[in-house]
């Protein structure tokens, strides 16, 4: 066989297999629309207020609803260099409640990726850390994404789920001590700020502080999950943050899972994990009352 033949057949076999990834992948999210969409929000400020834009993607199951919203928040990069290029890091997460028929929204934050700036949850100093200021800064990006889900037509605006991993986790917990209208429930992977190097967190009594600040109002049920090798914050953090809201009488379910990997921190983006959380999310998921919505 000549050379010509060899490189047209090796051409053809690579279009061929290229071709059978699109297929499989667009056949996998037939039954979910995904689009880019941006999320408006408006920053307070002391002479003016600015309007700005969140770069989010939105998964929508088939048909027209109305639908229960579930919100996805990242993490935060221990280097502020990474903020800028920090993209939607969570699809088959989303794909994976969008088939239990939720609507779900996956948000960047100010400062982050592609959505307006500037940066908002700054704690400042570790030696003296403003973790209750700076979790109300996230709350205010997740609760613009919580209005616009809301507004949404195919939108059930009374069952909304707010998830989080790490300081996203955080995130939704400063919200959920707001008890916005419509969250009937909250999954925290991991939440927490103020890890500045592996099992070392800026002054962590008060992180437990926060914790506890926020668990005085909060009326949303809640769902927790930290890894035994979690090196952002470890278990006995995560027992200590538990116990400060159960001293409080929120409602809350804390789960410490198996070791992930070098660093179990995460724990929530690896895909042989979701056996282990799954039954677990479907179980709270029934208990806050989202049963009959689920697919």
């Amino acid at each position: 066989m000549s050379f010509q033949s060899n490189f047209f057949l090796r051409i053809l076999s690579s279009l061929v297999a290229v071709l059978s990834i699109t297929c499989v992948t667009t056949s996998a999210l037939a039954d979910i629309t995904v689009q880019e969409i941006k999320i408006p929000m408006t920053v307070k400020g002391t002479f003016s207020d600015s309007h700005i834009q969140l770069a989010a993607t939105e998964y929508r199951p088939e048909g027209e609803g109305p639908f229960p919203l579930l919100l996805i928040n990242h993490g935060t990069p221990r280097s502020q260099a990474d903020f800028a290029t920090m993209k939607n890091n969570y699809a088959w997460q989303a794909q994976f409640f969008a088939r239990r028929g939720f609507v779900v929204i996956n948000t960047l934050r100010r400062g982050y990726g592609a959505s307006d700036g500037p940066w908002a949850e700054n704690y400042f100093n570790c030696g003296n850390p403003d973790y209750i200021g700076a979790g109300l800064e996230t709350a205010k990006d997740i609760d613009a994404a919580l209005e616009y889900g809301r507004a949404q037509p195919y939108v059930d605006a009374q069952h909304v789920v707010l998830v989080g991993k790490s300081a996203g986790g955080f995130g939704v917990l400063a919200l959920s001590s707001q008890n916005p209208p419509g969250v009937v429930g909250t999954i925290s992977f991991a939440g927490g700020r103020g890890s500045r190097g592996p099992d070392d967190v800026c002054y962590d009594s008060k992180l437990v502080a926060a914790f506890s600040h926020y668990a005085s109002t909060t009326h949303v049920p809640m769902l927790w999950f930290y890894s035994e090798n979690d090196h952002f914050f470890g278990p006995a953090l995560a027992k200590r943050l538990g116990e400060a809201y159960q001293s409080k009488g929120v409602d809350l379910e804390l789960e410490i899972v198996p070791a992930y990997g070098r660093d179990g921190h995460g724990f929530f983006e690896g895909r042989p994990n979701v056996s282990t959380w799954a039954p677990k999310v479907d179980a709270f998921l029934k208990k806050v009352g989202l049963q009959e919505h689920m697919q």
